[in-house]
């Protein structure tokens, strides 16, 4: 049985113990595991899975063009970005004005901000298919995270909607809206990192994984355990596309790590080992404060990333490639460092530093 989300391969062993371990029938779990909704431990202990801001926007969006075509709305399924089904409870429903609510659901993330808000979208009959971003969507203010002045809603969100909601009307509008999207960014870093008034509507697979401290060290355990020739970790669902369309890494030898990429190698006993990372996520691992690197001011390692790429692109490479290299020396394993759009800044081999 394989994890669509992670593209682990659960034995049958295992998922009887999960079975006797967490008192819930074979069939029950199967149809669980099929949908991404949990995670596997080695013990046969279970994580769950929560849905993204961008999964729940999908949902309520669907939900809300089905409330304009006249149809009563308590459940609603969509397609995720990975192609995997998730039904959710639509919270609140407006007939009237077509307004349509998911509430986020993060699973056993204890760690996320957004667990339990609201998420709404409100449709009305329009040409073409058209989103608008409303209240408490997350305006980007600094370069390096989108065009300045845009809603952060990534742009494979975006198409997510539009193909969800295309299958109940091709000619609405949906306007997305987060009552307490305002409130609840301001305690968050979003202000300082450059995104203003609400929170982003995002989520690479359309999952989120448990990432808490204790919990996602034993998946990574797990995920790194049968791995004995060659692995792959990466920071994330961008680097791990970006290794397998740009590198041509075997998706089934690469695992997605977070914030424990340095733990997954630790732990893992394969023969080679590569890291995929984004720029910030480099600078975190090795305690490095880019601002200390160049004379100029900037906020974000994602900004310093598009200006040197239209001003000094060879300097930027350069200091990426330093970074690859003392990763690298620091954990035996090869480094490629990918920008936003899966240009590489930065790659060093460790056989090279022998």
């Amino acid at each position: 049985m394989i994890d669509p989300v992670s593209g682990k391969e659960y034995h049958e062993e295992l998922i009887k113990t999960a079975v006797k371990t967490n008192s819930i029938s074979y069939n029950a779990l199967i149809e669980l595991i099929k949908r991404g909704r949990v995670v596997l431990l080695e013990d046969g202990k279970i994580l769950k899975r929560g849905y993204t801001t961008g999964t729940c926007a999908a949902a309520a969006s669907k939900a809300a063009a089905l409330l304009l075509v006249g149809k009563e709305v308590k459940q609603i399924e969509v397609t995720t970005p990975i192609g995997v089904k998730a039904e959710m409870k639509v919270e609140s429903a407006d007939k009237a004005n077509c307004v349509a609510c998911v509430r986020v659901d993060s699973g056993d993330y204890k760690g996320d901000t957004f667990n339990g808000m609201l998420i709404c979208a409100k449709a009305r009959r329009f040409p073409v298919f058209s989103i608008r971003a409303g209240k408490g969507i997350g305006i980007i203010k600094k370069v390096g995270l989108g065009k300045v002045g845009m809603p952060d809603i990534y742009p494979h969100i975006l198409k997510n909607i539009e193909a969800n909601v295309k299958e109940v009307l091709p000619g609405v509008e949906i306007e997305i809206f987060v009552p307490r999207g305002e409130e609840i960014a301001k305690n968050t870093v979003l202000p300082s990192v450059g995104i203003e008034g609400g929170i982003p509507i995002f989520g690479a697979t359309g999952f989120v994984e448990p990432y808490t401290d204790g919990g996602y060290k034993h998946v990574i355990d797990f995920l790194v355990k049968d791995i004995k020739d060659v692995l792959g970790v990466s920071t994330g669902a961008a680097s791990k596309r970006f290794a397998i369309e740009k590198q041509n890494f075997p998706e089934n030898k690469i695992i997605i790590a977070g914030n424990f990429v340095l733990y997954a190698i630790e732990r893992s006993k394969a023969e080679k080992k590569v890291i995929f990372t984004m720029p910030a996520k480099i600078c975190d691992m090795l305690g490095i404060n880019a601002h200390e690197h160049f004379d100029f001011e900037f906020s974000s390692v994602g900004e310093l990333v598009e200006r040197l790429k239209k001003t000094n692109y060879e300097k930027l490479k350069t200091f990426f490639g330093n970074l690859a290299k003392e990763l690298s020396r620091k954990t035996d394993a090869d480094v490629y460092v990918f920008d936003s759009s899966g240009d590489m800044l930065g790659c060093f081999l460790h056989e090279l530093l022998f």
